[in-house]
């Protein structure tokens, strides 16, 4: 408004523009802190997003280092079944030499 038009009204209307501007003023101050706590809350689910991504991560190296040592547990149990099969081998050629070895002798 210009500074005439002020002039030419009266306290009553004065006052009833101050008072529609501080209305004005507390309902755009509220909705300026909602906008700021619905910032807040998205920063805060972007900075959880990250942390879970990150612990996603995190846990898809546990996982890769379970599954090698699964894999290192497997290849010795495998070894050590090897080992047994060849001894047993032995041991039955052994022992069928030892039969045979008998049997002769009782001839």
């Amino acid at each position: 408004m210009a500074d005439k038009e002020l002039r030419k009204m009266s306290r009553t209307e004065l006052i009833e523009i101050i008072y529609a501007l501080q209305q004005n003023e507390r309902a755009l101050r509220a909705e300026n802190e909602d906008l700021h706590r619905r910032l807040d809350d998205k920063l805060l689910r972007m900075e959880r997003a990250g942390s879970i991504a990150e612990a996603a991560l995190s846990l898809n190296n546990v996982f890769e280092d379970a599954e090698r040592a699964a894999q290192q547990y497997l290849a010795s149990i495998q070894a050590a079944n090897g080992t047994a099969e060849e001894i047993l081998a032995q041991a039955q050629r052994k022992a069928d030499e030892l039969l045979a070895a008998a049997q002769r002798g009782a001839e």
